[in-house]
């Protein structure tokens, strides 16, 4: 089972398979493994001179055959499905079908004959309401100061049978519903589907979006926003208001926005800001994060594996924790900041530029304050190197 599921990790990190996909399967695995388990050992069979091959090593096999264009054409619940059955039958059927997709077979039968539609819908977004975009798979963009507000679904349909797929999009509606608050766009309960949004907003107004798998884009649309993601990179730019994002797996981007309060958690991408007005708390467990021409007043930044590299165009007054455990940490500050300054690494080297009050300093530790230092500035790692230096202007 452990070799499974290090192979399916694999083709996750190979781009052939969905993080969503891949923990279905596993689940699967798991699931079938616990039930053969459970019951009676079957009678030894007969001797034969070919030797007996496990069949969901037959299917790992068969997926990593798959290139990344056939594997959209395969429908993973129906195959965790079949492989939770358990039966050897079923995933050697599946093996077969995985095969015919890989050498192009035209009558790919139940792994996935698949229809298009696209849909194009008008939609406002009344002062004081916010546009809530539930899309589990798909990429969605929105862009906001157009003259009249639309919606255009570009929807994909797998089906059993090429006319299960036909079916499917012809029946298909983009589903759009308002209450006191809230304008919702949403999907309907259809298997197989995979829907791209765009969305045009007429002026400006606040976003929420929800999706398991696809790229996020939230432009111009000078509202607060947030972002619950599990799989996709995220953009977000010219923003204004409270920004808040979650994401599982994907690298995220926040450009010229005012937030009063900007809050990430990401557990495996890079973060990158430019251009960030306002207090900001960032979260990060795999990844880089980089700050360019920001203004906080606060700012806290934690990872656990990556570097952090912050550009501070406004002089440091308010408090600024730095946190990593495997990374280095580059600070540049603004002239004019007024700060007391803590920077310490336990296994690493720390370089301060700045000509600090009250210095104290050894290889990995340096403490002082710059002007009569009413905030703070405390920068600290586990394995890392630390720099503070005096920002480049001109970078801007």
């Amino acid at each position: 089972m452990r070799e499974e599921v290090q192979r399916i990790i694999k083709l996750v990190q190979d781009g052939k398979l969905s993080a969503e996909d891949a923990a279905e399967l596993i689940d699967a695995f798991a699931s079938s493994n616990g039930d053969a388990h459970a019951q009676e050992p079957p009678p030894p069979p007969p001797p034969s001179e070919e030797p007996h091959k496990d069949p969901f090593k037959s299917l790992i096999e068969s997926m990593e055959r798959l290139g990344r264009e056939a594997n959209d054409s395969v429908n993973w619940k129906e195959i965790a499905g079949q492989v939770r059955q358990g039966t050897k039958k079923g995933v050697e059927a599946i093996r077969q079908g995985l095969e015919d997709v890989s050498k192009g077979k035209v009558n790919l039968g139940w792994l996935g004959m698949h229809e298009t539609r696209e849909i194009t819908l008008p939609i406002s977004l009344p002062t004081g309401k916010t546009l809530k975009i539930d899309n589990p798979c798909g990429d969605v963009k929105v862009v906001g100061g157009f003259d009249v507000g639309s919606v255009t679904a570009h929807a994909k349909f797998r089906g059993a049978t090429i006319e299960d797929a036909k079916a499917k999009a012809e029946a298909y509606t983009l589903i759009i519903e308002e209450s006191d608050h809230v304008v919702l766009i949403k999907q309907p309960d259809v298997t197989g589907l995979t829907v791209d949004l765009e969305i045009q907003l007429s002026g400006t107004g606040s976003v929420e979006v929800r999706s398991d798998s696809g790229e996020i884009s939230v432009l111009d649309t000078m509202g607060a926003c947030r972002v619950n993601a599990k799989s996709g990179n995220v953009r977000l730019r010219g923003l204004d208001g409270v920004v808040e994002v979650t994401s599982a797996s994907g690298n995220l981007s926040v450009e010229d926005t005012i937030a009063p309060s900007l809050v990430i958690e990401n557990k495996s991408g890079d973060i990158v800001l430019k251009g960030v007005r306002g207090n900001v708390n960032v979260r990060s467990a795999s990844g880089d994060v980089t700050a360019t021409n920001c203004s906080s007043k606060g700012m806290a930044v934690e990872s656990v594996s990556g570097t952090v590299k912050l550009d501070l165009a406004e002089a440091i007054t308010g408090r600024m924790d730095v946190r990593t455990v495997s990374g280095s940490a580059d600070i540049a500050v603004a002239p004019g900041s007024d700060c007391l300054v803590k920077l310490s690494t336990l296994s690493g080297v720390v370089s301060c530029e700045l000509d600090l009050e009250d210095e104290a300093q050894s290889n990995q530790r340096v403490t002082g304050r710059i002007g009569a230092g009413t905030g703070s500035l405390d920068v600290s790692a586990i394995s890392g190197n630390i720099s503070l230096r005096l920002r480049d202007a001109t970078a801007e």
